[in-house]
């Protein structure tokens, strides 16, 4: 079986997450956007909070990650 080092670039995982939460980080402000209206109903009201409390908890898992592939990283 070949050593995992060899198969995954740690800098290429470590960047392709990077990308997946700026992604993610751009669809909360989305939400936060649309919940800003003074007129908004409480259920898109709720419906933002929910969908902004979604996205920040799978960026914690990918930051959580990035935490995790760094140290394989020799290169810094």
């Amino acid at each position: 079986m070949a050593n995992l080092d060899d198969e995954i670039d740690p800098v290429k995982v470590r960047s392709a997450l990077f990308a997946l939460i700026t992604a993610r980080l751009e669809d909360a402000h989305m939400f936060a956007v649309k919940g800003q209206p003074r007129d908004l109903e409480a259920a898109d009201v709720t419906n933002c909070i929910t969908e902004i409390q979604s996205i920040l908890d799978e960026a914690q898992i990918q930051l959580d990650a990035v935490g995790l592939i760094s140290p394989l990283n020799s290169r810094g």
